[in-house]
Formats: structure tokens, C-alpha cells, sequence
């Protein structure tokens, strides 16, 4: 637009100079000084149109090139090259947050390579239900945690939530990380209500053992913390339901993590879990009953059982299973007439130390009114760690329990490879020590 205003007065300009110079030429008045001057004169005016013409056409000659050549961004700029926007292209951010860019007719544009500060975390208030029945209101996403409970603790930290535990149970020692976090309690049954008060929670998780301290639940609920209460293990004792451990854990770990986050993470050990969860089902899936061995679940002290489909899901039937007591204390006389072919005995062994497994091993073998039982004769007898029926750890107790239970259809199954892989992939650890007997 420039140029069409401007050529026409540079013509002008130029035929009117030429007729100037060729009048003073023609009467000899250029050789004087008051000639010299007025030429100057006459010269600048007609020469600063020019001038200026030829300076816009420069300027638009150097925007264009910056627009089109992208040779000109820094070294230090994004070594790999900056990614080039088509002619139509849309730059997505995280969280609710668009931007929308159209560019028409510019090929090869280049951009600069630049990163959105993240929005703020957006805070909202749920309710959820939690395994004790209880409606917990909380807002999330948390950011200060209490863990009474290590199967929690543990399924807390694969969710990525272990930077936000700000107190744990003395029994929460994996992984080996959280030993940083300050003791806040022996067990959920035994907590320091002071020093967790004194953190100020933003949630407390614990199993069902701190609804049996009547003092402290009142105490922490009275101070408005939410507290969600689950057992980490077994769902509810009905001895033949469908929803086996595995289910239970999986469920429970999307529900925590409806709280804390890690959904993706949650996904990831649901997966692999599931895996093998389908792996038991579908191998006992026809099993019919004459081909289910019985089995005695003890724990605890000699012929204390409870009433739990894990037998059944892992392809045993539980001798109590009948019983209407939740855990029942069966008699000698009644273990001997049912004659189970498998025993199994569950017990806490802090340190995984071999001689706690063996010493109770050996003290089933030894109980005289047993000596005639299949499962003594056959030594069919298995000590198995709670940390193997709890939490993430929960799918290779069951893995055990079919392997011990239905030896043939489980062969190829090793649940200690299991276990590693499960430490190594979402903890980055190798764990030593003793979990089952014999191994």
C-alpha cells in the first residue's frame, strides 16, 4: 500500500528535479555559490521520499525473513528442534485450561518451544463409603496422611501417595522409605491420639481394630478428622461368595484412590493382579466338590479358625465353613473327625526370621490327637505370613494357598516371583527373609 502511494510522487519528484538542474545548468548558475546551495536544497527535499521508500521495503524484507526462517532461534533452544504447527493446530494444557491457534498461509512457521505453568489443584468435597460401612466426607485431594495399618500404608505408597504420609504405625515398615515418617501408634487399635492430633491430618486410614478403642475413635472423629477404616485382607466372612481377596484389594485400592490419587498407578496393580486372579478361577472354575480337599485354617493359637471363601476360592473347602461364628475356636474331636488334608497356620513374623515358621511347623507335627489326620501324615502342613493375605501382597497369598491346595493345577505357578516382581516394579526393591514354610 506504501509503494502505490509513494511511486507516484517519486515520478514527480524526479521530472521536476531534472527540469530544475537542466534550467540552472542552462543559464549558468550552477557554478555560484547561491546555486550550490539551492541544488542542496532541491536535492534533499526530492531524495527523502526516495529514502524513505527504500527503508519500508527493508523493513518488510527482514520481518519476513524472522517469519520464515527458523535458523535464527538459539543454541541453547531445544537441541531437538522445536515442533512446527501445521496450518491448522491446537495446543492442549492440563487441567480445564485451551488454547486454540489458527495460522493461514504460513508454511514452516517456527515456534518457540514454551511450558504452561500447571492450574492450581482444583479441591473438592466427596463423600465415600469406607469398608466399616461409614460415609466419609473428606476433601480432596489430600495432602496430609495418617496410616494405622501396613497393608494400607503399603497400598498408599503404590498409589504414589508415600510423600504425603506424615505418620504411621509402628507394624508400617515397607517400603524401607517410610521408616523416615514418625511412629504414631502401635496398631490402629493402639494409637497416640496426642501426636496425631498434633499433625493434623487431613485423613486418617485405619483398620476395623480402632472402632474396638471406643476413646480414641471419639477422640480423632471429635477433632473433625475423617477417618476411613478398612481391613486391608478377606471381604466380609461368607464362606462361598465370588468375590475372592484379589477383588476385595483391587476394589479397595481404586476407592483409596479416589482420595489420595494414583489412579494410573492403581490401574497398573490391578493388571497384574487380575492376571492371576483369573489365572485360580479359571483352573477351579469346574472343580467339583470330591476333588476339593478339606482344609484347617488356623491362626493365632491351636484350632482357633475363621469363617473366609479363601479356601474355597483356592480350591479347598474350609472345615468350619459351616460354623456360625465368625471365628469360631474348633475342638480336637471336631478337627479329627473332619480329617483335612491340608493344614495351613497363619502367624506375624516381623523380622521373617525362618525359626518362627519352623517352631510352629514343627509344633502342629508334634500334636499327638493329630497323628492320624491326613494332612500330618502326608505333611501337607504350610505356615503362610499375614503380610501374604493383606494388601498388595494379598494375590500372592492366594496364589499359595491354590498352589498348596490344588499342588497339580498350579505347578507352573511360583507366588514368590510374584512377590518380587511386585516390590521391584512399584517400590524399586528386593525383599530377603521368610514369608511361607516350607518354601
Amino acid at each position: 500500500m506504501n509503494n502505490m502511494v509513494i511511486k507516484p510522487k517519486l515520478n514527480l519528484s524526479c521530472k521536476k528535479f531534472i527540469n530544475v538542474i537542466g534550467r540552472l545548468t542552462s543559464r549558468g548558475i550552477v557554478m555560484g555559490k547561491t546555486s550550490v546551495i539551492i541544488l542542496l536544497l532541491v536535492f534533499a527535499v526530492v531524495a527523502a521520499p526516495i529514502i524513505y521508500h527504500f527503508y519500508l521495503q527493508y523493513t518488510e524484507s527482514r520481518e519476513s525473513e524472522s517469519m520464515t526462517h527458523p535458523s535464527n532461534q538459539g543454541e541453547g533452544e531445544n537441541p531437538q528442534g522445536s515442533p512446527l504447527l501445521s496450518e491448522s493446530s491446537e495446543i492442549s494444557t492440563p487441567g480445564s485450561l485451551e488454547v486454540s491457534s489458527r495460522i493461514d498461509h504460513v508454511p514452516h512457521l517456527h515456534v518457540p518451544s514454551f511450558t504452561l505453568p500447571n492450574p492450581p489443584e482444583e479441591y473438592r468435597v466427596i463423600t465415600i463409603t469406607d469398608n466399616a460401612g461409614r460415609n466419609v466426607t473428606v476433601t480432596v485431594p489430600v495432602q496430609r496422611i495418617v496410616s494405622l495399618n501396613s497393608g494400607l500404608t503399603e497400598m498408599l505408597c503404590v498409589l504414589g501417595a508415600q510423600g504425603k504420609i506424615i505418620g504411621r504405625d509402628a507394624t508400617s515398615t515397607m517400603p524401607p522409605s517410610i521408616l523416615s515418617v514418625p511412629v504414631v501408634g502401635e496398631n490402629s487399635y493402639q494409637p497416640n491420639v496426642e501426636a496425631i492430633l498434633e499433625l493434623k491430618p487431613d485423613i486418617i486410614f485405619a483398620d476395623s481394630m480402632l472402632a474396638y478403642n471406643t476413646v480414641a475413635m471419639q477422640q480423632l472423629e471429635g477433632a473433625g478428622i475423617p477417618i476411613f477404616i478398612s481391613d486391608p485382607t478377606d471381604p466380609k466372612p461368607t464362606p462361598r461368595s465370588n468375590t475372592t481377596v484379589v477383588d476385595f484389594t483391587c476394589n479397595l485400592l481404586m476407592k483409596m484412590a479416589m482420595i489420595v490419587g494414583g489412579e494410573m498407578r492403581a490401574s497398573e496393580y490391578i493388571q497384574l493382579a487380575q492376571y492371576y486372579n483369573n489365572l485360580v478361577k479359571q483352573r477351579i472354575a469346574s472343580l467339583p466338590n470330591e476333588k476339593r480337599p478339606k482344609v484347617m485354617w488356623e491362626w493365632y493359637a491351636p484350632y482357633w479358625t475363621f469363617i473366609s471363601p479363601a479356601i474355597y476360592h483356592a480350591g479347598g473347602i474350609n472345615i468350619a465353613e459351616n460354623m456360625t461364628v465368625y471365628a469360631p475356636v474348633m475342638s480336637p474331636e471336631f478337627v479329627v473327625e473332619q480329617n483335612p488334608q491340608v493344614i495351613i497356620r497363619m502367624i506375624s513374623s516381623p523380622t521373617h526370621d525362618l525359626n518362627d515358621f519352623v517352631k510352629i511347623w514343627q509344633e502342629i507335627m508334634s500334636r499327638l490327637e493329630l497323628q492320624n489326620v491326613d494332612a500330618i501324615k502326608k505333611g501337607r502342613v504350610y505356615i503362610c505370613d499375614w503380610k501374604l493375605r493383606d494388601g498388595i501382597l494379598a494375590v500372592v497369598g492366594y496364589l499359595y494357598f491354590a498352589k498348596w491346595i490344588q499342588p497339580t493345577l498350579f505347578e507352573d505357578v511360583d507366588p514368590a516371583k510374584v512377590m518380587a516382581e511386585i516390590y521391584q516394579r512399584f517400590f524399586g526393591i528386593t525383599v530377603e527373609g521368610t514369608f511361607v514354610y516350607p518354601p
